[in-house]
């Protein structure tokens, strides 16, 4: 039988657990490469229960040096309630940095310019402290995300002097009622809580038939605390690349 080098994955069926509204970039990723993407998020993503600190910065009457984005959905929540409060015209006073591609789309469909993105290879907290390497002692910066969010780039930032306002812009919750859970060749996850969220309700014994692809080294610590085996986990944190290293997973096993 010839194969479709340009479709190494045709034939199989993939779960993307993202929230909804994430969805798309990996769906489109993996479908370029003949897939089938099956959508069944396991969290999904609302407002914080208070939003009072992010407001104080807004209104603040010197703005901050940088606003840092770790993901679409921040750009997304920040500016959505930036425009409630009639705060908008704050965020184009800042320059900003944001951890990868996905993001730096979402802030652009925001009317936000990205002045710092880290290179492809390293997108993701580590990468995008690095590309933040030149800011000065005492600079302030913004820095809206998840509740429970990763520390690593507050971390780092304060370490070199940055005075650095965590803010909470959404939370994430697991799907309630999950519905029947599809036949599937692989799975992937994006996150530490997509992945408890679907043992949480399924079990990790669940996913032992098929392939499990992670994005990065935090999801696959979870999946080792959880008892769950990765099989694939992309060089670069990107949807992109860990549809790539997917399709690259298939090709060992024929």
């Amino acid at each position: 039988m010839t194969v479709d080098l340009s479709r190494p994955l045709a034939g199989w069926r993939v779960l993307v657990t993202r929230p909804r509204e994430q969805i798309e970039a990996l769906a489109d990723a993996l479908r370029a490469l003949g897939a089938e993407p099956l959508p069944y998020p396991t969290i999904e993503l609302a407002p914080p229960p208070d939003w009072s600190g992010l407001d104080t910065a807004l209104a603040a009457s010197s703005p901050p040096d940088w606003i840092v984005f770790t993901s679409p959905s921040a750009v997304r929540f920040t500016t959505a309630r930036a425009e409630a409060t009639g705060s908008r015209a704050q965020l184009g006073l800042t320059r900003v940095a944001a951890v990868g591609a996905e993001t730096a789309r979402a802030a652009a469909v925001a009317g936000l310019r990205v002045d710092v993105m880290p290179p492809e290879d390293d997108q993701r907290q580590e990468g995008l402290a690095t590309a933040l390497a030149h800011l000065a002692r005492g600079t302030r910066v913004l820095f809206p995300q998840t509740v429970g969010g990763r520390e690593h780039l507050r971390e780092a930032l304060v370490a070199r002097g940055c005075v650095v306002d965590v803010v909470p812009v959404s939370q994430t919750l697991p799907v309630r009622d999950l519905p029947p859970l599809p036949a599937f060749d692989a799975a992937t996850f994006a996150s530490p809580s997509a992945l408890r969220a679907f043992v949480d309700r399924w079990g990790a014994a669940t996913l032992a038939p098929g392939a499990v692809a992670v994005i990065g080294p935090t999801t696959a610590g979870a999946a080792r605390a959880l008892g769950v085996r990765v099989d694939v986990m992309p060089d670069a944190p990107s949807m992109p690349a860990l549809a790539r290293a997917l399709a690259a997973h298939r090709a060992q096993l024929k």
